[in-house]
């Protein structure tokens, strides 16, 4: 009995892998608007698109070009850590997440600051499905 449902999953998730890809490929070859593309990327692409949505000058987007690129790299380190669990990796998570808004905050105007809190604290009251 325990085997059947583990194998009717894993047809069950054959089928959904099967249906996904095509429509990923086709919603790749879109070529969404850069913003766009930042908005369906979840909460660390929501937090770029919420920066970068805040009329920065030239000097401000290579700065946070540079931020948004070391906090990539840190992810990606702390996500391939074999050494850490699941919980210790989520607290590395949330601590770099802390760090990059600090360091956004540095670049940031108290204008823009006070607009990407606004956008963030709205960002958090949606539901996951509307983000």
């Amino acid at each position: 009995m325990k085997i059947e449902r583990i194998l009717g999953g894993l047809v069950s998730l054959g089928l959904v892998a099967a249906l996904a890809v095509p429509l990923a490929l086709a919603k790749s070859q879109a070529a969404p608007a850069p913003q766009a593309a930042g908005k369906e990327m979840g909460m660390r692409g929501g937090l770029q698109a919420a920066v970068e949505s805040l009329n920065l000058t030239d000097d401000q987007k290579v700065k946070v070009k540079d931020i948004f690129a070391d906090a990539k790299t840190k992810r990606q380190a702390v996500s391939s850590d074999t050494s850490l669990s699941d919980d210790q990796k989520k607290a590395k998570m949330k601590e770099l997440h802390e760090g990059t808004l600090a360091k956004l905050n540095e670049v940031l105007t108290p204008e823009q600051q006070t607009e990407l809190k606004s956008k963030l604290e709205a960002a958090k009251a949606k539901p996951p499905a509307q983000q």
